[in-house]
């Protein structure tokens, strides 16, 4: 497949060229180039990154082996296959490793410099990037124990992107990495951790996709971020 880039604020997108075409078509561009200005409805991969933040810092990660089903607030989830569950954890872990990253096991003692979540929203128009009490979701997960006092329901999640994307709105099926350091970027006094970093591949689980598919949506968040290398 061939892709072609677009860059909005501090989010870069790879969309596939079919997607470029059908929007050139049915939309009037505004004649900035910087905007996107149609909602292209076919998968589109896209990274977002805190431009504040020293990525260089970052050696080892720890990753929940489950992909999280982003339900709606209120009414009925929408079901989301998750025949490619493990695909995607395993492409994940794959990047990680071939930018040198080592993986830390929950339990082992050793604080990670970064934990990675995988989901998938489980709604239409996902309103994504805005702080929810994220431990309801993800505090499963014993790797979060390398935080005393400990987290509880009560902590929130930062997207420092918010405030230039604004509300981003993905259907279902969106697959959404986040990458959450275990450092300064944690804020006792106002309970909240921070992304720094999300890959995002549009509705790409509720189509009729293939596991290579997958890995392929999941590589290109990567090749969008080449400030992802490991410190030495």
């Amino acid at each position: 497949m061939t892709w072609t880039t677009k860059t909005r604020g501090r989010a870069r997108a790879f969309l596939p060229t079919i997607a470029v075409l059908v929007a050139s078509a049915g939309f009037a561009a505004c004649g900035d180039d910087d905007d996107i200005v149609a909602v292209i409805p076919t998968t589109a991969v896209t990274t977002f990154n805190d431009a504040s933040f020293n990525f260089s810092t970052l050696k080892t990660f720890a990753m929940p082996d489950t992909v999280v089903h982003f339900a709606p607030l209120t009414g009925t989830p929408l079901a989301v296959s998750r025949q490619f569950d493990q695909v995607a954890l395993n492409q994940v872990r794959a990047d990680l490793i071939a930018r040198g990253y080592v993986q830390v096991t929950a339990g082992s003692g050793v604080t990670p410099s970064f934990v990675v979540l995988v989901g998938a929203t489980a709604t239409t128009n996902y309103n994504a990037f805005v702080g929810y009490p994220w431990y309801g979701t993800w505090g499963f997960y014993s790797g979060w124990a390398f935080y005393a006092p400990g987290f509880d329901t009560s902590w929130g999640i930062v997207y420092p992107w918010y405030t230039t994307t604004g509300v981003v709105a993905y259907d279902r099926g969106t697959l959404i990495v986040d990458m959450i350091p275990t450092g300064p970027t944690i804020n006792p006094l106002a309970k909240t951790i921070r992304s720094v970093w999300a890959g995002v591949a549009t509705s790409l689980l509720a189509g009729n996709i293939t596991a290579a598919d997958v890995s392929a949506a999941i590589d290109q968040m990567f090749a969008l971020s080449p400030y992802l290398v490991a410190a030495p």
